[in-house]
Parts: C-alpha cells; sequence; structure tokens
C-alpha cells in the first residue's frame, strides 16, 4: 500500500506541477487559456493519483477528487477576481491540489487519517504564502511541489502514530 501511494504522489504531482509551469507562462498572453489549461491537468492529475495510490474505485475517487479540486480553485479565482486578494490566488492552486489529493489518495475512509491530511495542508498553505510574500519566484517554482508529497507524509506520521499507540495495548 505504501510503495503504491508514492507512485500515484509522484504521477500527480507531476502532472499538476507541469501544468502550473505551462499555466504560469499561458497566463500572461491569454488568462482563459491558462487557467482552463490548469483546470484540466488538475483533473487529470487527481485520476492518476486515485489510479496508482491504489483506490478501490479509482474513476469514482478521481471524479469526485477533480470536483473537489476545481470548485476549490475555482471558488478562490472568483473570490480573488472579487476582492483582489491577493492571498486567495497565491493558495487557489495548493488548496485545489491538496484538497482533491486528500479525496483521490487512497485510503480515504479514515476519518482522523484525512483530519490530518488537512490539518498539514493547512501547515503547508501557509507555510507557501510567507515563501510568496517573500520571494514570488521561489514561490512559483516550488509551490506545485509540495501539497501531494505532504499528504504523504502526513499519512506516515498518522500511521506511525497509531503504531505508537497499538504498542502500549497488550
Amino acid at each position: 500500500m505504501t510503495g503504491s501511494r508514492w507512485v500515484g504522489i509522484s504521477v500527480g504531482t507531476l502532472i499538476s506541477a507541469l501544468a502550473f509551469w505551462f499555466a504560469v507562462l499561458a497566463i500572461p498572453s491569454n488568462v482563459v487559456v491558462g487557467v482552463s489549461m490548469y483546470g484540466a491537468a488538475i483533473a487529470f492529475a487527481m485520476y492518476g493519483l486515485a489510479g496508482f495510490s491504489g483506490a478501490n474505485d479509482p474513476m469514482g475517487s478521481g471524479f469526485a477528487a477533480a470536483i473537489i479540486a476545481l470548485v476549490t480553485g475555482g471558488t478562490l479565482a472568483v473570490m480573488f477576481e472579487a476582492t483582489g486578494f491577493r492571498p486567495l490566488i497565491v493558495t487557489a492552486p495548493i488548496l485545489a491540489v491538496g484538497l482533491g489529493g486528500t479525496r483521490a489518495l487512497a485510503p480515504t475512509k479514515d476519518k482522523l487519517r484525512n483530519s490530518s491530511r488537512i490539518a498539514v495542508l493547512a501547515g503547508v498553505t501557509v507555510g507557501l504564502n510567507v515563501v510568496f510574500t517573500i520571494e514570488p519566484t521561489a514561490f512559483g517554482l516550488i509551490a506545485p511541489l509540495v501539497p501531494l508529497p505532504a499528504l504523504g507524509i502526513a499519512d506516515r506520521f498518522y500511521e506511525r502514530g497509531k503504531e505508537v499507540v497499538d504498542e502500549g495495548t497488550p
């Protein structure tokens, strides 16, 4: 289970990172094309993550994750357009990929596991916002590489925590 989880994370990260970087290059000339390209790639990344991480129903999980990711990213983008509040557009790709990945990454039925994933994602989002404030170029290079591996690390901490708790029971 663990090996296939990291294969799924690698595939999802590769797809979303390449699309993010191409979208960053495309957006200055045509915003609609850049954002649409990135949205489509996020959907493919969610399907790849679900399929390669060993989900029981990869198509269903990928679809649900893609919807979550696209609604999250779209909502934050609309809120940015309405308010002009820069952190919204900075966190949109991180939260879109991360929240979608929380749903796509197998296993998904354990509520405590999902809570630990979301807690780590919140920390990553705040950290990447700080990186953007300090150096936007560095943010652009590392932001798409962080959300999905952070979910894998959260799973590892969660599993280790369960092992430690189980060691104490006779």
